[in-house]
């Protein structure tokens, strides 16, 4: 009966916006991703739950539950250069997409990790050198907003390879360190970006940093914040607002 009602509500809401308030055509501006400090990856608890889920997806490795979010499996045909899963699309160009299984580590403190969070940071999506990755998501919610936290995590390198530090752009950057104690055993980053929808889709590029600029992605989740229902509410109080306005 709940989900009846809600779904009534938002229904309402719609027709009575379309009434009365003028509506933002879809794509009269782009979304810009405000990121937050990267931090360096110490525990479940990193895996943020704020909101609710959209999707979350651990890249080339086996579907795991981290601090109750589920990360679903996300494989790719070995060479390929695009790949989609639902609303999301990952393409490379001008190269390759490349699979790695192998970023973890039995040191610490990457081994001090739980198993299902080693088991989220030990395998990647990464490209062929000085190219860039892009990540298209679709079917965005129009005036929600969002928030987007993405991994990188290589623990087997001990700082002296080319490492995998990347940036993503969307279109402010923030540059995340694969390794930040450029030790076996050592941890890489996560951060947080926020954005409200001014589209119905939105695209993140990812490009490397180092020697090799080989752009690289653990996981990464997609959370709307707050809860559609109560974007709904907001905007059934702001169109009651502007009508009571308007009646004045």
């Amino acid at each position: 009966m709940k989900g009846i009602i809600r779904r009534l509500l938002i229904a309402g809401i719609a027709l009575f916006c379309a009434a009365n308030v003028p509506l933002v055509r879809a794509g009269a501006e782009g979304s810009v991703i405000n990121w937050g400090t990267p931090s360096a990856i110490s525990g479940d608890t990193d895996v943020r739950t704020d909101g609710s889920l959209v999707a979350a997806f651990n890249m080339n490795g086996n579907a795991v539950n981290v601090n109750g979010v589920p990360f679903a499996s996300w494989t790719f045909p070995s060479m390929a250069t695009t790949t989609t899963m639902g609303n999301f699309t990952i393409t490379e160009s001008p190269g390759h997409l490349l699979a790695y299984s192998t970023l973890g580590s039995a040191s610490a403190p990457f081994a001090n990790l739980s198993s299902n969070y080693q088991t989220l940071l030990s395998s990647a999506v990464s490209s062929d050198d000085n190219n860039t990755i892009s990540l298209t998501i679709n079917n965005l919610i129009l005036g929600q907003q969002y928030e987007f936290q993405w991994w990188l995590n290589a623990s087997q390198y001990n700082g002296t390879g080319s490492g995998f530090r990347t940036t993503a752009s969307a279109p402010l950057p923030v540059t995340l360190d694969d390794n930040t104690s450029n030790a076996i055993g050592g941890v890489g980053q996560t951060v947080v970006g926020t954005f409200t929808a001014g589209d119905v889709f939105e695209t993140i590029t990812f490009t490397g940093v180092d020697s090799t600029q080989a752009p690289t992605i653990n996981a990464f989740q997609l959370r709307a914040v707050p809860e559609p229902s109560s974007l709904a509410l907001l905007a059934l109080a702001t169109c009651l607002a502007t009508a009571a306005r308007r009646r004045r």
